[in-house]
């Protein structure tokens, strides 16, 4: 073969990363479809466009990127010394599109390159001091009246090319997460993922939706909290990657505390760095006797005792539920979008609760806390007591008159003395969050979802029971409530609508409860308004 097209040959081969032998194999395969009218130098054309290489780099006239005026097409080559990665944009009739942008300099300046269209991807191909070869692009002036590059149909791309191109490099300014200080911006890094909080969706101020992920990151030199914002919150991660963070910003988070934030002008790279740090350890889920205050970054299983439904405080949404396993109960808070998941579980469900922390409350009991950066999955598979096992292996017997405030899970036994006759044991409800509704007289209406619903009736009964040691107000809601009685809802009602009269259901029944022997399993609360605890039913025995 021709000598020259043997040259022609190794350059794209080595350029291509393929071997000389894959080359003429393109070629012959090109030659072949055209039925031997493509010569051997038509046919390495044609492969080396296959591959973006253009065979006439060596003729190419360059342009200093000092010298780039606006309104002209010219030929540059430079050193990348930071890549912007893609960013979506709508155009004027509502399509979408992309560009992504990277900065390069020679020895004469520096100049901004904003991909277009196919050329967007090169951004996710090269790294910081890769040399780019631009053909063909335009320049033109931004909104700051400063020249910057455009990519066209017609500009082509190679990195790092073969032509010898003498470029000064970009001083690498790798910082160390202790070095890091308020409001750095542009902070390159490398780090590992300790721990990997996933992708969630919010809500802006805007009424536009946004995406967020984030992980503790740590180097040689400690650890930092590092969030990632809509695109960059897309990049998978996994615990003990090796990963560098490029063009990130520094903020305060509202505890004060330093944080690392990658933007839509910073990108996040896995890589194949070493740091002298030591091999993690498994991540360990605690029992709920192990939890002490001021705890972080921990994970613990469950089965939901009892669920208390979403309410708004000053910056949002919250809601609680009761966690149990064979070591203890504890209460859990739920903050913001984390509180909707009280509207999918059920008692009894088994819960895997990730990145939790631990607060004391004002009564100085324990507390789990799930923010922003926690995670709760349902998973029924965990290997966990029964509901049963868990709540028989929590109930402690009590005298009437040892009850405290704030016990939970308390069996109690004695006679019924008294019923509250006066009381309606109806109430309507909110299908949707469970709470008392009002009628407005147009309807009812739910104060907390701020909507009319459609209500469902439910039954509260409250009575005085006695043991040898004092007596206690008793209050039992829905099938506990009708257990007591031996009445579900809707013979209740039917009996209401039969009589007219409200508390009929319970004048049929009063004689049959009076001096009954009953054991309830429940929670003691202060009632306020009596000034005086009082038992909530959770189970009647």
């Amino acid at each position: 073969m021709n000598p020259e097209i043997e040259k022609l040959i190794e350059r794209v081969a080595k350029e291509s990363g393929k071997s000389a032998k894959e080359i003429r194999a393109m070629m012959n395969k090109r030659k072949e479809a055209t039925h031997g009218l493509l010569s051997d130098y038509g046919a390495i054309y044609a492969v080396a466009k296959e591959f973006g290489i253009d065979l006439s780099e060596d003729k190419l006239e360059l342009k200093k990127i000092s010298e780039i005026s606006k309104n002209e097409t010219v030929n540059v080559a430079g050193r990348v010394k930071a890549i912007f990665p893609p960013r979506e944009f709508e155009r004027n009739d509502g399509s979408r599109g992309r560009f992504a942008s990277i900065i390069l300099m020679d020895e004469s300046g520096e100049i901004r390159l904003v991909l277009w269209n196919n050329n967007v991807g090169i951004s996710n191909r090269v790294g910081k001091n890769d040399i780019i070869l631009v053909r063909n692009a335009y320049a033109r002036e931004n909104i700051n009246n400063e020249v910057e590059l455009h990519t066209g149909s017609l500009t082509t791309i190679t990195i790092n090319p073969r032509l010898e191109i003498k470029l000064p490099k970009v001083k690498e300014e790798l910082i160390k997460i202790s070095d890091i200080k308020k409001e750095m911006q542009d902070i390159d890094l490398i780090c590992r993922v300790y721990m990997y909080y996933p992708q969630t969706e919010f809500k802006r101020d805007d009424g536009s939706m946004g995406k967020r992920a984030s992980f503790i990151a740590e180097d040689e030199t400690g650890k930092m909290r590092v969030v990632l914002w809509d695109s960059a919150s897309d990049t998978r991660l996994e615990r003990g990657n090796i990963v560098r963070i490029e063009n990130a910003y520094v903020r305060e988070n509202i505890n004060n505390e330093l944080e690392i934030h990658v933007g839509n002008r910073g990108r996040i790279l896995h890589v194949d760095a070493k740091l002298n740090l030591p091999e993690l350890e498994p991540e360990k889920e605690l029992k709920i006797n192990e939890i002490n205050s001021i705890m972080t970054g921990f994970s613990i299983s469950g089965r939901v005792l009892q669920i208390y439904g979403q309410r708004p405080y000053v910056n949002g949404l919250m809601a609680s539920l009761i966690l149990g396993d064979e070591t203890g109960t504890i209460r859990t808070v739920l903050w913001n979008e984390k509180s909707d998941i009280v509207n999918e579980i059920k008692r009894g469900d088994a819960i895997r609760i990730k990145n939790a922390y631990s607060r004391e409350n004002i009564n100085n009991e324990l507390e789990i806390h799930v923010g922003r950066y926690g995670e709760i999955i349902v998973n029924q598979d965990l290997n966990l007591p029964s509901l049963e096992e868990i709540e028989n292996s929590l109930i402690r017997e009590k005298d009437i008159v040892s009850l405290e405030r704030g016990d939970r899970y308390v069996k109690i036994s004695g006679k019924i003395v008294d019923i509250e006759m006066g009381k309606r044991l109806i109430y309507m409800t909110c299908p949707n969050c469970g709470r008392s509704v009002q009628n407005l007289g147009l309807g009812w209406f739910c104060e907390f979802c701020s909507e009319d619903v459609e209500p469902i009736p439910n039954i509260v009964f409250s009575f005085i029971l006695e043991d040898n040691t004092s007596s206690i107000r008793v209050v039992s809601f829905r099938e506990n409530a009708e257990k007591l009685i031996g009445m579900d809802v809707e013979e209740v009602m039917n009996i209401i609508g039969e009589t007219q009269d409200e508390l009929e259901p319970l004048n049929r029944v009063r004689d049959k409860l009076i001096n009954r022997e009953v054991s309830v399993i429940g929670r003691v609360r202060y009632n306020e308004f009596s000034d005086q605890i009082e038992l909530i039913v959770d189970n009647v025995l």
